[in-house]
């Protein structure tokens, strides 16, 4: 019974992992359950592993045993994002661009030190998100001399020209309007016209808190996390998302400049949203990043969803997360070349 028990196990652990990663990748936002564990940390599948390998290597044949490689690799690439890419090579005295994207909500007093963490980084084009009213003084001043445009939350700042600048009407639902929530500037840069998309989506927020409210426990021993109301809007949040996602997706692939989407997209790793609608652009951080690449929450991480996309006409050439907790978010910083 034991050697039977260790073998099954073996053989399951690998293919639930396999499950898991085909439902939130083709499931996914369509579905409440796979969209709330999309935002849950993704360590907590790795809890069976080492059981299953203990199991495995007291009482299954080693050949099982060998088969937890699959499931490590499973849990630590596609479920939890590690990646190990160094970037393309840069051409000999090829123009480079660097990019920071920052989504400062909630820095308050610690905004300061959002600035010095940009500001470390030497940028040439910041795009910042979640920006109040009273926080644009000091990000004006901190990037005096720059090319800059505030639209709303949105920020950016240039040391390049600015060509021209767009903003995207709002979207239209049977509830009502909504807005686009990106802005495009178009720059003159070093490796060309850019287009700068500054992307901050719908938060989940919204639609996670209203299945958890009053406690997970007391949510779903009440039911209430059951309840169509709810569950019709987290999943309503998360098509308001997706629509722009595929707004932002849409005018970005009809460009013909260079493209840079940089922002909170707030669709973590595995999305379907993000699966459908954003994977034809290069993602910096897969293409030239290590690690897992976090971004929220800032104090312990367990997700990536400030990210910087680029089109064919760019190509990655290095990518760091910054360590500095000034806002819920981490930033992000690129720097790609031209793709010639």
């Amino acid at each position: 019974m034991l050697r039977w028990t260790a073998a099954l196990l073996a053989v399951a652990y690998p293919l639930a992992l396999g499950l898991v990663i085909l439902a939130l990748r083709f499931v996914g936002e369509r579905w409440w359950i796979t969209l709330a564990v999309l935002y849950l940390p993704r360590l907590g599948f790795a809890i069976p592993l080492p059981f299953v390998l203990a199991a495995a290597w007291r009482w299954a044949p080693r050949w099982l045993l060998a088969l937890q490689a699959v499931s490590l690799y499973l849990l630590l690439v596609p479920l939890m994002g590690f990646t190990f890419a160094f970037g393309a090579p840069a051409a000999p005295g090829g123009a480079r661009v660097r990019i920071v994207t920052y989504n400062i909500g909630k820095a308050g007093n610690r905004l300061p030190d959002a600035i010095a963490q940009i500001q470390r980084f030497a940028p040439d084009i910041v795009a910042v998100q979640s920006v109040y009213p009273g926080d644009e003084p000091a990000l004006k001043a901190a990037f005096t001399g720059w090319h800059l445009h505030a639209e709303g939350q949105f920020l950016t700042a240039s040391r390049f020209a600015i060509r021209e600048i767009s903003i995207p009407p709002p979207l239209q639902y049977a509830a009502g309007t909504g807005g686009a929530r990106y802005v495009r500037v178009t720059l003159e840069t070093p490796v060309g016209l850019v287009d700068v998309f500054n992307v901050h989506t719908t938060s989940p927020r919204e639609g996670l808190d209203a299945l958890r409210e009053g406690g997970v426990a007391r949510s779903l021993l009440s039911g209430r996390m059951f309840d169509p109301t709810t569950t019709q809007f987290v999943v309503y949040n998360a098509f308001r998302r997706e629509r722009q996602i595929a707004g932002v997706a849409e005018a970005a692939r009809a460009s013909r400049n260079a493209v840079v989407i940089a922002g909170d997209t707030n669709v973590p790793g595995l999305s379907r949203i993000f699966g459908e609608h954003l994977s034809s652009f290069q993602d910096s951080f897969e293409r030239a990043g290590r690690g897992f690449g976090y971004t929220f929450p800032a104090a312990h991480p367990w997700m990536r969803i400030d990210r910087v996309l680029i089109n064919d006409r760019l190509r990655p050439l290095s990518v760091r997360v910054g360590p500095t907790i000034a806002a819920e978010h981490l930033c992000v910083c690129a720097e790609v070349g031209a793709n010639r």
